[in-house]
């Protein structure tokens, strides 16, 4: 009975935490967005460096290196260049980052003896890429257009319905997935993630479509094509996003990327799927011209 007391009083603190940070952070995250600028920029930056310093701790525990000279601060670079509209500043970042990480690799095998050395370089391009790549998007995406579209009686940038479009849309893929999978899941899903469903999967794929797509059409004003293109391409990467962190953690041997956000994990636990999904809608807009 004692152990039994223990664990509701364990399972009561996580819902407890869980509660308390949805009530602080939702409101926090309403403001950010609406808000959007340099203070938007900010909190991006604030959250991939955290996400950062979780990938290299989730790889470090496997003794893998995650290069901070030439993988950690080109991230952040990415990130501020973005905050600060400076999309060309992309490639010239991406590709000396590129050479330093092959680089540092070289060094540290031939002056430290740094054993299997491939790895740690092909993990510290991973970084980059995941953590800083995929976030820069995020303020690109917000800052996206500042011309005023009316959905819902609201008035918003063109950029920011673009980025509530891809929050809801994940959120609809993540949420539909997961009741749909609780109520009717019978076919699992995928090896890496045995509690994920094909029930849930197909619900939540076509909740993410419905909601992005309907959003892109009433909202945006897109065609039907493009709103169809930009529904699927949200209900497509959102899972996709969710199963490449359900690997990495899989082959980390951790459950939770961080405790970022109380009961709720880490950065990268909560970001997964539009870490996917915001690049992808991103540059389907700029080729639809949405």
């Amino acid at each position: 009975m004692a152990g039994l007391s223990r664990n509701n009083a364990k399972v009561g603190l996580i819902l407890f935490k869980r509660i308390l940070t949805a009530i602080v952070g939702i409101p926090v995250a309403v403001f950010l967005v609406t808000k959007g600028g340099l203070l938007f920029a900010a909190a991006v930056f604030i959250l991939a460096l955290a996400a950062w310093r979780e990938y290299a701790r989730m790889a470090g525990a496997k003794d893998v290196h995650t290069y901070i000279l030439t993988s950690f601060l080109p991230s952040m670079l990415l990130v501020c260049a973005a905050g600060l509209g400076k999309v060309g500043y992309f490639m010239p970042i991406l590709t000396f980052a590129v050479l330093g990480i092959l680089f540092e690799g070289l060094y540290r095998h031939c002056k430290c003896g740094e054993l299997n050395w491939p790895l740690h370089v092909s993990n510290s391009l991973l970084a980059l890429l995941y953590v800083g790549l995929l976030f820069a998007h995020i303020p690109l995406i917000r800052e996206y257009s500042p011309e005023t579209v009316n959905y819902l009686g609201m008035d918003f940038s063109r950029g920011e319905l673009a980025l509530w479009m891809v929050l809801l849309g994940t959120w609809a893929s993540d949420t539909f997935a997961y009741f749909f999978g609780i109520a009717f899941g019978k076919h699992k899903f995928c090896s890496v993630s045995p509690k994920k469903s094909m029930e849930g999967a197909v619900a939540g794929f076509i909740f993410a479509f419905a909601v992005t797509g309907g959003i892109a059409y009433h909202g945006l004003h897109t065609g039907l094509l493009p709103a169809v293109l930009t529904g699927l391409t949200v209900a497509f990467f959102a899972p996709v996003g969710d199963l490449i962190e359900s690997v990495l953690k899989r082959s980390f041997d951790i459950k939770d990327s961080g405790n970022f956000f109380p009961g709720h994990g880490g950065v990268l636990d909560r970001f997964d799927s539009l870490l996917f999904a915001v690049p992808a809608v991103y540059y389907v807009m700029k080729l639809m011209g949405i």
